[in-house]
């Protein structure tokens, strides 16, 4: 199984999800990717732990109250490690983005802030302790890559320059550019306009799975939503963007060395 039990400044070190019903999304989960799930206890935060083969791969908990009459939606949180949140918060603002949430520990050795970058993209920054529980990525299930969908792609990238440092390297998906964040961990996420209409800037999880085709099918008859019809790239393999019940808006990944001969 491909675990990382390591992170740089910068590189993906957790997601989780914050549902209107996280007991209802954690079904929905459970049904669609086949994850064990450990009930909230108060050493979780008060969240479900999802893992696949005694793995952890994500958390499912519940959209605070007062966020939810706000207007805020269920939501996929990326976070992203740093080595220094306070530094990290202090860089927000002079990169153009807000901090919403300042750096704190929700719970013991978890120290995080919650913040939107200058394309008002929300995103977790994680203060990396070096240790971490191993965490299950590139497997079916797992998640398998990252984007940030910006209506501002040029923003987006000067953001993420400025307050990680990370770098940028670039590849060609169909006819278009492709930018994507590096950090020294190597390549971790692409940046690109949102690929369907409405949404706003968003960090976007896709989860690996073995058949696009029969996931796709399984999220509609669990309750689901597919928001884009199925996309593929030489390369990188075929992709749709669906949402949970509850709204929460992910994509499914099936890796090229996966996909079905279309011939």
């Amino acid at each position: 199984m491909p675990t990382v039990s390591s992170v740089t400044q910068g590189t993906p070190i957790w997601v989780d999800l914050q549902s209107t019903d996280a007991a209802e999304a954690a079904a929905f989960y459970h049904a669609l990717f086949g994850w064990d799930l450990s009930e909230p206890t108060e050493q979780t935060g008060g969240y479900w732990l999802a893992s696949v083969g005694g793995v952890p791969v994500c958390a499912i908990g519940s959209l605070p109250q007062a966020l939810a009459e706000n207007g805020a939606m269920p939501t996929w949180t990326t976070y992203l490690s740093v080595d220094d949140a306070d530094a990290a918060a202090a860089a927000i603002p002079e990169a153009g983005g807000r901090v919403l949430l300042p750096p704190g520990e929700p719970r013991s050795g978890v120290r995080l802030l919650i913040a939107t970058d200058a394309t008002r993209a929300i995103v977790g920054l994680w203060q990396n302790s070096g240790a971490h529980t191993p965490w299950l990525r590139n497997e079916p299930g797992a998640v398998d890559w990252f984007e940030l969908m910006s209506d501002d792609v040029d923003a987006a990238v000067d953001f993420y320059q400025a307050v990680l440092g990370a770098s940028v390297s670039h590849m060609k998906l169909g006819a278009s550019d492709y930018p994507m964040l590096n950090s020294a961990g190597g390549e971790f996420a692409g940046v690109t306009t949102p690929d369907v209409a409405g949404l706003p800037s968003h960090w976007r999880v896709y989860f690996a799975v073995t058949d696009l085709t029969e996931s796709v099918e399984l999220v509609k008859k669990l309750g689901g939503r597919v928001l884009s019809k199925p996309a593929s790239a030489e390369g990188v393999g075929s992709w749709a963007a669906v949402t949970d019940p509850h709204g929460a808006v992910f994509s499914l990944l099936q890796a090229e060395s996966a996909a079905p001969d279309e011939s």
